[in-house]
């Protein structure tokens, strides 16, 4: 089982996980653990992109995090400036008094 993810702010039993990877290198009898994980911080306002590695071997263990954060503001404000829009809509226009927003 792979470490705790040190990334402070970062809930990541919350996280959508990206990419898992595990790879056994018996020649040099290591073990060899990635993940990639999308999540928001603790307060909610900013979305964390973390990469984490670890590699074990019977003398010794190493990892080591990549974590870029952003405002969850700024990333809307993006997605809405470089995506590209698609409006889906009805055929047919409601009345009035049926039209879903209590009118």
């Amino acid at each position: 089982m792979p470490a705790t993810h040190p990334t402070n702010g970062f809930d990541s039993s919350q996280s959508l996980t990206l990419d898992l990877r595990t790879q056994e290198l018996w020649r040099n009898a290591l073990l060899s653990y990635q993940d990639s994980r999308l999540g928001l911080s603790s307060d909610g306002r900013h979305m964390v992109l973390s990469h984490y590695f670890e590699r074990y071997s019977p003398t010794s263990n190493q990892w080591m995090e990549y974590s870029y954060k952003i405002p969850l503001g700024e990333l809307v404000h993006w997605i809405m400036s470089q995506g590209e829009l698609h409006v889906d809509r009805s055929t047919s226009t409601p009345s009035p008094a049926n039209d879903g927003f209590g009118g």
